[in-house]
């Protein structure tokens, strides 16, 4: 799950603070819970330009309003920034909720918000219009532009950083702290998809080197001032900090934060300048950008690249489902994901409290963007995304408009059957009962919601088991046990807990880096497996650790500063996390 930019340790990126034990912490009234935002003044949309075409989207304008709405309500967010344009220049803006919730001030479309990892697509555009000059090679080793760079040994193309197959980690400084000091490839290079974001960083320093400029200020000239987007933000920076909504994160840092109305606060303000996602925008110049990647789309490559360039930039290259939903691709900088199987550019961004994402279908000629100024786990609006699409399309066809989606469908256990039940161990009971609302979770201390995070692990807001997720244990089918930390809770009967090697125990523990891009761990040791809270079962793979599901170690960790027979720090992918127990 990847809940910030660097987000490979999942819902633990947010964990700060969470003692290791195992026990049942004392309930706290209202600890998961909180009012529910106050409702912003009724909006509509507002058309900027009506454009060459002779559409009636009125009353998809309506119904994408009322969803996004019911989406912002439902999942207990302060304020959604939305543009839909279509290629004949239509375009209207929509503003709803809050852009600062305690100060009561509106959402309006002139606030900026931090479209995230939207942003790469700025800097692919940026690699091919150089190589379109002559000056990258894009099928060319990154090594020849970057000869200094702690870079793998096997030989990555521009190309494969483009389109994340380099087999770099997710987020991995650029010279991490590793035992040769280098970074390192998963797996062979342009033979899977792994999403990086140091790829994109590094892509952005070899702007910089051919350039000679910093990649912001290149980015703007190849691509933005062509565009007429000279006003975009292109990095996040004080300076500009007024005109951005206000931004949100969980309150609460354990995977109560993940559900439905969980609680927010003021985000910190940081300053980022990073090529993988520090552009700050407003929903009309999305529009605008829209209309240039609707373009695009179309092998249109006029004002910023060549028809041949266009092509490249959104030619699936790539298999990427599961980053980007099914039948999804990667291309350079940007997705393709079918909308009732027609193939649509999309991508989405997260920041530490902004959640975008964008819906691009050059068939058709509509688009759409929508940004959130709050985190909430996974959550990003692709929802409204991708229901503006099937609601421009049939306007345009005239057909009838189709029914909103759930919004809160990703947070509703789909097979609630399979886990119903009671479940103890020595010194815990809980029930997971099916309730109006969907699955809960009960003990004698009080109720819970749940939800889904993972085809066998589940989370709460139960005020005192919130601390770790449920992972299900399963014999032939059936789900025979949880697992909760370290304590196993079997179904109907308790179950002996297999012990675990004292080295095991010397690294189980809670590991926190300050830096919110990396965050917590929480790590273990189940038997004679160690597991990563929100992760899974780790494998030794000689001197690093990795993700059973990742054989290659995209993803590395590395215990070491052993005092009194523990490990102290936690070196996850190139960044140090040190113990903490409190």
């Amino acid at each position: 799950m990847r809940v910030t930019r660097r987000g490979w340790i999942g819902a633990t990126a947010a964990m700060a603070g969470v003692s290791m034990a195992p026990t049942v912490q004392a309930e706290s009234s209202g600890f998961a819970a909180r009012p529910p935002i106050p409702a912003a003044p009724d909006s509509r949309f507002q058309i900027r330009a009506r454009g060459a075409g002779q559409h009636d989207y009125t009353p998809a304008l309506e119904a994408l309003r009322d969803y996004a709405r019911a989406e912002l309500a439902g999942v207990g967010l302060p304020g959604m920034t939305l543009a839909v344009t279509d290629t004949e220049g239509f375009t209207a803006v929509l503003g709803l909720g809050w852009a600062d919730a305690d100060q009561r001030i509106p959402v309006r479309p002139d606030h900026f918000f931090q479209i995230g990892s939207i942003s790469k697509s700025f800097v692919a555009l940026t690699v091919l219009a150089l190589a379109d000059q002559g000056r990258i090679d894009v099928d060319a080793p990154v090594a020849r532009y970057l000869p200094d760079a702690a870079l793998p040994d096997e030989p990555i193309t521009v190309a494969q950083l483009l389109s994340h197959v380099s087999g770099l980690p997710d987020g991995a400084p650029l010279f991490p702290r590793t035992p040769n000091g280098r970074l390192w490839c998963g797996f062979a290079p342009g033979s899977r998809f792994s999403y990086s974001n140091t790829g994109y960083v590094i892509l952005g320093r070899l702007i910089e080197r051919v350039t000679g400029l910093p990649h912001r200020r290149a980015v703007a000239e190849l691509v933005r001032a062509k565009l007429n987007l000279v006003e975009m933000a292109g990095t996040i920076a004080q300076a500009r900090r007024p005109e951005f909504a206000v931004g949100y994160w969980p309150w609460d840092r354990t995977a109560a934060a993940s559900l439905p109305g969980a609680r927010l606060e003021f985000a910190s303000w940081d300053e980022e300048d990073s090529p993988a996602g520090s552009i700050g925008a407003t929903s009309e110049q999305m529009a605008v950008y829209l209309r240039a990647l609707l373009r695009l789309g179309r092998g249109e490559g006029a004002p910023i690249l060549s028809d041949a360039a266009a092509r490249r930039f959104a030619a699936p290259v790539i298999a990427a489902d599961e980053d980007f939903g099914a039948g999804a691709g990667y291309a350079c900088g940007v997705a393709t994901q079918p909308v009732d199987g027609v193939s649509c550019l999309h991508h989405t961004g997260g920041m530490m409290a902004f959640s975008s994402s964008f819906h691009a279908d050059p068939a058709a000629g509509v688009a759409c963007f929508a940004s959130v100024n709050a985190r909430n786990a996974g959550y990003r609006p692709r929802a409204t995304t991708a229901y503006a699409i099937q609601l421009m399309r049939a306007a345009r066809g005239g057909a009838p408009l189709p029914a909103a989606p759930d919004p809160l469908a990703p947070y509703r256990v789909r097979n609630v059957a399979a886990f119903l039940g009671t479940y103890r161990a020595a010194d815990l009971t809980i029930a997971l009962a099916e309730g109006p609302a969907g699955l809960r979770l009960e003990s004698a201390r009080g109720v819970g919601r749940v939800r889904p995070a993972g085809t066998d692990r589940l989370v709460t807001d139960h005020p005192g088991l919130s601390g770790f997720g449920f992972d299900a244990v399963r014999e032939n089918g059936e789900v025979v046990a949880l697992w909760w930390g370290e304590t196993l809770l079997g179904r109907g009967a308790p179950r002996q807990r297999p012990a675990s090697p004292e080295a095991l125990g010397a690294l189980a523990g809670s590991y926190l880096n300050r830096d919110p891009w990396v965050g917590g761990a929480r790590v273990v040791a189940r038997g004679d497996t160690l597991w990563v809270d929100g992760v899974g079962r780790l494998v030794e793979r000689g001197g690093w650790w990795s993700a059973e599901k990742d054989p290659g170690g995209v993803e590395r960790l590395r215990f070491d500063g052993f005092l009194g027979g523990r490990a102290q720090r936690l070196n996850v992918s190139g960044d140090d996390l040190l113990r903490i127990t409190v």
